[in-house]
């Protein structure tokens, strides 16, 4: 199978212009209780919720605020309350596991989903560009907004209510989740086989500019073992490692697919590996 960047020029010449796309108006205060209503919580101002809906782009409207600082609180105080709900739910699990399980739960992926499961793209205040490339689609952007929303709702309501509306926007989840890592397994099976550690790799990015597609490859003693796509790099990186996984099952059969030299292993340049393989800025 070929991998390739998809091309979005759609076949035009080279003399023609793909006309841009018109991008609605973002929503704007009279539809807010669309959110409040899937939040649970009804802003006394609605200025913050506002302002969590407004990216850095505007700026060149004159407006002085957008949601970073809110993100920044967001980000905190949805951590704190993802593990506050873990632990409740989940007495007899070690840190190891809550950890994964928090890991599972809050990253950019699954925030995007929910991100759309609440609409926030169609309130989202950008810039006509930014509109027009959709940006109210990027799932970086929309994971940034609910985290702003949530810091939005920490601010005016406290921490009790944020963590009402986190328990309410994972629901199920948090009793479903599981401490799966993908990428974590594979690296324990091939140590404990005596298998170098994994290697990660970007192999492309397909699709649209607003909505790529990333495909990244797991190689183990220089052989491709797992390829992998998803919505940001480390969601493909985990799809390759889930891949790989199963290749190796069963497990006595881990020594013929992957198992390097026995006489010299060499595990710790394999950690090494790893450790530069491109597991920085896994977001993006």
């Amino acid at each position: 199978m070929r991998f390739g960047i998809v091309s979005n020029s759609g076949g035009e010449s080279d003399g023609e212009k793909k006309p841009q796309r018109q991008a609605p108006d973002p929503l704007g205060r009279d539809h807010y209780g669309e959110i409040e209503s899937a939040l649970g919580y009804v802003f006394k101002e609605r200025e913050w919720l506002e302002r969590a809906l407004t990216h850095r782009s505007v700026h060149a409207k004159g407006v002085k605020t957008d949601y970073e600082r809110l993100e920044f609180l967001g980000d905190a105080v949805l951590d704190l309350a993802v593990a506050h709900l873990l632990l409740d739910r989940h007495p007899e699990a070690r840190e190891g596991e809550l950890s994964k399980m928090r890991a599972a739960l809050v990253n950019t992926t699954s925030l995007a989903d929910i991100a759309r499961r609440l609409g926030l793209g169609k309130f989202i205040r950008l810039s006509r560009g930014e509109l027009a490339s959709g940006g109210s689609e990027r799932a970086s952007i929309l994971a940034d907004v609910l985290e702003a929303v949530l810091g939005a709702v920490y601010r005016e309501g406290g921490y009790d209510t944020a963590k009402g509306c986190v328990e309410g926007l994972l629901g199920e989840q948090l009793v479903t989740v599981t401490p799966r890592d993908p990428k974590t397994e594979l690296q324990e099976a091939l140590h404990a086989s005596g298998s170098e550690a994994p290697v990660y790799r970007l192999e492309c990015v397909e699709g649209p500019e607003h909505a790529p597609v990333f495909i990244s490859v797991v190689e183990v003693d220089g052989q491709i073992v797992g390829r992998g796509r998803g919505p940001t790099k480390k969601a493909s990186q985990q799809s390759a490692a889930e891949e790989a996984l199963a290749r190796l099952q069963p497990p006595d059969e881990i020594d013929q697919q992957f198992l390097v030299g026995q006489e010299s292993p060499a595990i710790g340049k394999g950690a090494e590996s790893l450790k530069g393989s491109g597991d920085s800025n896994d977001d993006e």
